[in-house]
């Protein structure tokens, strides 16, 4: 298990811009929660950071873009380079959903491992499920060289 993150990896200026556009980009509605109101916040933006070094690089750079701009709106982020505002946003978006207070909110149960004899009705295979597949046919298409 993992030690639990109680101060940002960011420095201040980048911890002000990631704070501005979470803001921005998650600002709660009646059913989820503001991202940088979740006691989950900096744990998991350091996570989100240390899983991949791309996105955590364009994370940085657009985090400085926002502590630097007046004021951030999708308008002034749309002038910022599309490619590392993408990269940005889904380490964000990421974190998010990362997070347990999020995901009861908007009332994902989460993953469950359900062994086949344990499935319900609805998750066990069915004629009617495999008629389709069954009627294509095989998709196989050889390569050069391939031996089957």
């Amino acid at each position: 298990m993992t030690t639990p993150l109680t101060t940002s990896p960011l420095t201040d200026q980048e911890r002000a811009g990631a704070d501005r556009l979470a803001d921005l980009w998650f600002p709660g509605t009646a059913r989820s929660p503001r991202m940088t109101e979740l006691p989950d916040y900096l744990p998991l933006l350091g996570r989100g950071l240390a899983a991949n070094d791309e996105l955590a690089s364009a994370f940085r750079e657009i985090a400085v873009l926002a502590s630097q701009a007046p004021e951030v709106t999708a308008e002034t982020v749309a002038t910022w380079p599309q490619d590392v505002v993408e990269g940005a946003f889904m380490l964000l978006l990421c974190t998010y959903y990362m997070s347990r207070d999020v995901r009861t909110a908007i009332g994902y149960p989460g993953q469950d491992r359900v062994p086949v004899a344990n499935a319900d009705p609805d998750q066990r295979v069915t004629d009617e499920l495999l008629a389709p597949v069954i009627a294509r046919g095989a998709t196989y298409v050889p390569t050069p060289g391939s031996v089957r």
